[in-house]
């Protein structure tokens, strides 16, 4: 929830969202090689997939570098309210996934799924780890750990391209970005500390509070 912070601190929404993209990206490649080590998905599959996954990322950060600071403060607020919506109902969203695998690849639906998905991670990206779970149990029905580590990968393989287009337009609020990061690398470390000592169903609830709290001030916000 990086993105929400830098607009509350007065970043431009589309400067926050670029920033917010390189922030997150060091921790992102790091998961993403950690899971890489137990990957059984197939390499032609992991590869078709990550691809898409780029080729959506790019698509996503164009339409983003076209859209005015103006227009995108009045859309940003309704995709902070459905990211908000798939994190609380993520759980229900795996179960429900989950249930009606059918035991059957449906390439088709698979490689729109992805591409659609990675397009939004390009243009804003909140949200985007839960959908891509929930498409890979449905239509390759692939396990939720196998999952969660193939989004991780086509999740970086979107950001990368992004941040990529994003530094060469110039859009990074470097004076907070690189401060942030430093202090999300240690927050990290500590974090995962107090976090172990909540249960799973406090932290979640903390993380609503915060993502409906800013979801609903953007909206606000925007109505000004």
């Amino acid at each position: 929830m990086i993105f929400p912070a830098l607009v509350f601190a007065g970043v431009d929404p589309i400067m926050a969202n670029a920033t917010s993209s390189v922030i997150t990206l060091p921790g992102g490649i790091a998961s993403a090689l950690v899971y890489r080590s137990g990957m059984t998905v197939s390499r032609k599959l992991f590869w078709i997939l990550v691809l898409i996954g780029v080729a959506g990322g790019v698509a996503g950060s164009q339409l983003l570098l076209h859209t005015s600071s103006e227009r995108f403060a009045k859309i940003v607020p309704y995709l902070m309210i459905g990211a908000s919506l798939v994190f609380s109902f993520s759980g229900q969203l795996r179960r429900f996934a989950g249930a009606h695998t059918s035991g059957r690849n449906h390439s088709g639906l698979l490689y729109a799924g992805t591409l659609a998905i990675s397009i939004y991670g390009g243009y804003f990206g909140a949200g985007m780890g839960v959908l891509m779970i929930v498409l890979f149990l449905i239509a390759a029905n692939i396990g939720v750990q196998q999952s969660a580590g193939l989004r991780m990968w086509c999740a970086t393989g979107v950001n990368t391209l992004a941040v990529a287009a994003f530094i060469a337009k110039g859009i990074i609020a470097w004076r907070v970005a690189i401060p942030m990061l430093i202090c999300t690398l240690i927050g990290g470390y500590w974090g995962a500390h107090a976090v172990q000592r909540l249960t799973a169903e406090t932290a979640r609830r903390a993380v609503l509070v915060f993502a409906w709290t800013m979801s609903l001030w953007l909206l606000e916000r925007s109505w000004k």
